[in-house]
């Protein structure tokens, strides 16, 4: 099966292949559709928050929490013996 992505806006039901993708025309295609939304980007930026700003909001999530190069070695490998 051969499978391509792009990105088209619906005008009056019909969807306008780009240019590059005329090879499909008079082709059986199975048509998924996808609503772009920007929702998350946008409430980022409708908030002033800087993206160090966010990055920093998060780092209290590992607060007292044993994560270090260790404790994840013996996580992804339990019976990894040294």
């Amino acid at each position: 099966m051969n499978a391509t992505e792009f990105q088209a806006t619906v005008h009056d039901g019909i969807i306008t292949l780009p240019n590059n993708q005329e090879s499909w025309n008079g082709k059986t295609i199975k048509v998924i559709l996808l609503e772009e939304t920007n929702n998350n980007v946008k409430e980022l930026s409708d908030s002033g928050a800087t993206a160090e700003t966010l990055f920093f909001s998060c780092a209290g999530i590992w607060e007292n929490r044993d994560i270090d190069q260790e404790s994840l070695r013996k996580q992804a490998w339990p019976d990894h013996r040294r």
